[in-house]
């Protein structure tokens, strides 16, 4: 809204406010969080209800009194999470609403708070919520000018499909990863993104041709050996996926990711036992 400024939270997010430091004051705080992998915003939603909403326990705006539960929600035109939660903040009792938008590998996490004693600032959020749109990154429009700019080359297509894939595209990113894997057959990174491609967007059997063939060109690379696991997970072999991850982490020991998507896949398997 207009009056409202920039303001420095310390930790590196763009965080608003409306320049008031006790009542009455209202802010808006955005972030968005790399998660690695597809989500649905619940896990970062539920994180945050238990490191920065804990009952009793004061944060940036104020003193945890009472937390709702995650709701399902809608936020710009895609699904969201959402949390209500009510604090003592300087001025007095402040309302939190908290969003959490999942995008590809990241989740935007936009926090709400306003005035219990000013409850048109209901609406003025209500007006800031109800404007929120989700562009296209400038990253993602530099890589496909670039595909456009220097066609029939593989490092670009490979850029535009990747970045297509990051951000939530994965079955747009499937024709620039093909033709980058036609035109350089042996780069095995490409393979694996295809791979990924396919798996992210429901094609599970173009997946796991995918990942055999990356395994073919890179038989020791633990990128290709992760697009097998990532297949048997698809195929809803668990078990399967286990041998294939630990053959990986017997060549890269010392990767901590694969470390903890062992400790994962074991600890579902033996959630699966009778």
């Amino acid at each position: 809204p207009e009056g409202w400024r920039r303001e420095d939270d310390g930790r590196g997010r763009r965080a608003f406010s409306n320049g008031l430091t006790g009542l009455g004051r209202a802010t808006l705080a955005a972030e968005a969080i790399e998660t690695g992998e597809p989500g649905d915003g619940s896990v970062q939603a539920r994180h945050f209800r238990d490191e920065a909403l804990v009952l009793g326990v004061a944060g940036p705006e104020g003193r945890t009194v009472s937390v709702g539960g995650l709701e399902p929600a809608s936020l710009g035109g895609r699904p969201a999470q959402r949390i209500r939660a009510e604090l003592d903040g300087a001025g007095g009792p402040t309302h939190l609403v908290a969003w959490f938008v999942p995008r590809g590998e990241w989740v935007y996490r936009l926090v709400f708070t306003w005035p219990h004693a000013y409850p048109a600032y209901g609406r003025v959020v209500e007006r800031m919520v109800a404007d929120v749109r989700f562009e296209e990154p400038a990253g993602l429009r530099i890589a496909r000018a670039r595909a456009l700019l220097v066609p029939g080359v593989a490092g670009p297509l490979r850029e535009l499909g990747h970045g297509l894939r990051r951000w939530g595209l994965p079955a747009d990113a499937v024709e620039p990863l093909a033709s980058a894997v036609r035109l350089a057959p042996a780069h095995v990174d490409t393979r694996v993104e295809l791979a990924r491609a396919f798996f992210e967007s429901g094609q599970v059997e173009e997946g796991c041709h995918a990942a055999a063939e990356a395994r073919v060109y890179g038989p020791s690379d633990t990128g290709a050996m992760e697009a097998g696991v990532r297949c048997e997970l698809a195929r809803g072999d668990t078990a399967k996926a286990l041998l294939r991850l630990e053959e990986a982490r017997r060549l890269d020991p010392r990767d901590a990711r694969l470390r903890a998507a062992e400790g994962a896949l074991k600890a579902a398997l033996e959630a699966q036992a009778p």
